[in-house]
């Protein structure tokens, strides 16, 4: 089993290359395009760096998301808590059932960033959440900085989550996830002028192409192979 997961997570690192390139070029363009509307987003990714870097890093709060974000995806996927305890520097949790989405959710689902999106939502029903709108960008750009350097940190010391499927398959998973959620994440926070729908297309056709260029590839190597036989 362990052979066939290695071998699809080497079939996902051309999606996990072209997907990250093409989201993170089109993000960047767009957001230095109209940056004076999403500037606070990155103030906020800056502040958290400064922030863990110099001040304080806040562990505890780290620890009670990564539980937070097991048993989340264990609910969605229909488990049930049986146990959970936290302290300042580790957690735990035990459910009724497991899988690969709850075993490594904590690394690929920013559970503070959804529950900032969730009350942005809310509150539109509301107010008129335009006013507040670059406060939300500050806390949405602080909250992803805050899951990047911890779930970066987390895997750094060799995280057991890792070892139940496979340090390389689960690091694929995690990266492709990574690059879906923040996907869709952009398609909640930045509403304005941004084409999801086209960065979607785009990763699709440029990952397609990437397939067929190795499947043409392969293949003359293989025919030359059967010549000089």
């Amino acid at each position: 089993m362990r052979f066939i997961r290695n071998i699809f997570a080497i079939l996902l690192i051309p999606v996990i290359s072209v997907s990250g390139y093409i989201l993170a070029k089109d993000f960047l363009y767009f957001t230095v395009l109209y940056g004076d509307r999403y500037v606070l987003f990155w103030i906020g990714i800056l502040s958290y760096i400064i922030f863990h870097m110099l001040i304080y890093r806040p562990t505890k709060i780290y620890v009670f998301g990564h539980e937070l974000s097991h048993i989340l995806i264990g609910i969605l996927s229909g488990a049930k808590i049986k146990k959970f305890s936290i302290n300042r520097k580790s957690g735990s949790v035990v459910l009724t059932k497991d899988n690969i989405w709850i075993t490594l959710a904590p690394y690929f689902f920013p559970i503070y960033t959804f529950v900032l999106i969730i009350i942005h939502i809310f509150l539109g029903w509301f107010v008129n959440v335009e006013q507040i709108y670059g406060y939300f960008l500050f806390l949405i750009g602080f909250s992803i900085a805050f899951h990047i350097a911890f779930t970066v940190y987390i895997l750094y010391i060799k995280q057991p989550d890792l070892k139940i499927y496979g340090r390389f398959f689960s690091y694929t998973i995690i990266l492709t996830a990574n690059i879906a959620i923040f996907t869709l994440f952009m398609l909640l926070v930045f509403q304005y002028k941004i084409n999801i729908k086209d960065i979607c297309l785009k990763m699709l056709k440029n990952t397609i192409a990437v397939y067929k260029f190795i499947y043409i590839g392969a293949l003359d190597i293989w025919l030359t192979f059967q010549k000089m036989k």
